[in-house]
């Protein structure tokens, strides 16, 4: 699923994935301080500080308003997945949880999940079909499946789990057997992650995980959560009733340093020994890769910086406007002049249900995606708009009539680069004739409250991915629908709708993603939003630690936490 780096974070075929990912040779840089083949010692215990430059709001990031990418980093050692994107992004059975999961028919598609039989919540309380039922039936979006007292769940995505016909119980809880009202590729992104049913039952799925409690407490990984302080840090430790490997790390802190330029500093002072900068800056970089016994890695992620248009604004309504925006915008300068500067591989991006590194991905840009300033000002001019004595187009209608034409623009505060990428916007916008106005938020209040409720005119985040293009449905499908949470921008298209439902029940690996370029073409058509980067992603650790292995997916860098150990001294 997507998430905000927030990023969100909210993440392509069935049995087979079509595409690859460039984690290493020319398209990634790295730099250690050490280097050796020499499979180190390890001891039992310590204490690894991760640095977040985002807090949740709130831990189901399952629920609409709460799918930051920091939360699932949090969570992913947390809640158990059925499968586990790989770094390779290839899903890989969760064995811990499942002894299988087997395809068994496809008229009607029907798939059985064997589980565990050690498999246990933390709290004694057996694993079982219970929790794939209420997992199907708080995020399929049907009517008839209500949360606690009678409220309608508000999931942040509905796909698959609204194509189940029915889950069912056997062998004494420990079997789930699924079947599908219709096809669905993607099957094994479903049940990633699951929430204890016996808990959030009593809790609430919308309103039971909001903050630290006993339901937060309650864990089916190898790590559970033992307290949660608002501005300063979450901090994990060893599930005692986990059945797998018990982790060797006696603690790992999730530490809130929201202010990115705070982060080296952090390192240095042997305040945090890991960092993943939600968008790494040059100085950044700089920093921490010439810090002593510290590994630093840079690679091209699934995921995408990129400028959301919000359709509800009268003038964003018009794709005219929309179009002209995006003409004025050199997407080149600002990929050079940002992520260029730590990842020259990287360039404009043409193409937002897939990245260049994975094999479906074509340029679908067509000309929307060409840098044409005198084309933005005629489209401004066709739009009803007059340019003024001062430089800026007054629009001959709305409520800016005869004023500047001016719009918001938004991101989350103390990231360095997306500041960046706002001022020289800000300053390509001027020279067309667009007045943008800079308001900022933190992270919890941009993608907690102001994007989700429209109270925006442009966005600027990044959307993170998973190898599962289906996810893809609860951002671009039409807003009227109530699946669509992640649709931020009131953008609606029947021709959408219909090719993502052809996608979603297509199992032929190329059809499928023959439908999700299609549909990416009409996105550039109606200019929904803006891309502008495939993001490198920065992953920096001290080399006191071993078993550290960076994931581009929404996972993060802490998917395979539980293998993380200090080293011997």
């Amino acid at each position: 699923m997507f998430n905000f780096k927030r990023r969100f974070r909210h993440l392509i075929g069935l049995t087979t994935l079509v595409f690859i990912a460039s984690a290493c040779g020319s398209s990634a840089s790295t730099s250690s301080s050490t280097t050796s083949s020499v499979v180190p010692a390890t001891k039992s215990g310590g204490q690894l500080t991760y640095a977040l430059d985002e807090e949740p709001a709130g831990f189901n990031y399952l629920k609409a308003g709460s799918g930051l990418f920091v939360t699932q980093e949090i969570m992913d050692p947390v809640w158990p997945s059925a499968f586990v994107v790989q770094p390779n992004l290839t899903p890989a059975l969760n064995s811990y949880l499942l002894t299988s999961a087997t395809l068994t028919s496809t008229k009607p598609q029907t798939v059985v999940y064997n589980i565990n039989p050690k498999a246990v919540w933390s709290d004694g309380t057996p694993i079982s079909a219970e929790d794939f039922i209420y997992a199907w039936q708080s995020q399929s979006g049907l009517p008839q499946f209500k949360d606690v007292g009678g409220l309608a769940y508000l999931p942040l995505k509905t796909s698959g789990y609204n194509q189940i016909q029915s889950v069912t119980s056997s062998d004494g809880g420990k079997r789930a057997t699924v079947v599908f009202s219709k096809p669905y590729s993607d099957w094994k992104s479903l049940f990633s992650p699951m929430l204890p049913a016996h808990i959030a039952m009593t809790v609430g799925f919308d309103n039971g995980f909001n903050t630290f409690g006993p339901a937060l407490q309650v864990s089916g990984g190898p790590y559970m959560v033992q307290s949660y302080t608002p501005g300063q840090d979450v901090v994990l430790v060893p599930n005692k009733k986990y059945w797998g490997p018990i982790p060797k790390l006696s603690q790992i802190v999730y530490r809130f340093v929201l202010d990115d330029n705070q982060q080296p500093p952090a390192v240095q002072n042997g305040e945090v020994q890991m960092v993943s900068p939600a968008l790494a800056s040059v100085n950044f970089y700089d920093a921490v890769k010439s810090l002593p016994g510290f590994h630093v890695t840079v690679l091209p992620a699934l995921e995408f910086q990129h400028l959301d248009f919000n359709e509800s604004n009268p003038y964003l309504a018009m794709a005219s406007i929309r179009h002209a925006l995006a003409y004025g915008t050199d997407r080149q300068t600002i990929t050079a002049r940002t992520a260029g500067q730590i990842l020259p591989s990287i360039k404009p991006l043409n193409n937002r249900i897939y990245m260049p590194t994975q094999l479906p991905y074509q340029n679908t840009s067509g000309s929307y995606g060409k840098f044409d300033p005198a084309l933005a000002k005629t489209l401004l001019k066709a739009s009803g708009m007059t340019m003024g004595a001062d430089g800026y187009f007054h629009p001959n209608f709305g409520p800016e009539k005869g004023q500047d034409f001016s719009l918001t623009l938004s991101t989350t505060s103390g990231v360095p680069v997306r500041q960046q990428i706002e001022e020289l916007f800000q300053s390509e916008m001027k020279s067309i004739g667009v007045n943008i106005v800079i308001q900022n938020y933190t992270a919890s209040k941009l993608f907690g409250t102001i994007a989700h409720t429209g109270e925006f005119d442009i966005i600027e985040f990044a959307w993170v991915q998973t190898p599962f293009a289906s996810i893809n449905q609860a951002i671009y499908c039409s807003y009227t629908n109530v699946s669509c949470k992640q649709n931020f921008d009131h953008y609606a298209n029947p021709t959408v709708d219909n090719l993502f439902t052809k996608a979603l029940t297509t199992v032929n690996p190329a059809q499928t993603a023959k439908y999700y370029n299609e549909i990416d073409s009409i996105l550039w058509k109606d200019m929904v939003t803006l891309p502008l980067f495939q993001q490198p992603s920065l992953y920096g650790w001290s080399t006191s630690y071993t078993g550290i292995v960076p994931n581009t997916s929404t996972l993060g860098i802490p998917w395979n936490a539980q293998d993380w150990a200090a080293l011997a001294q």
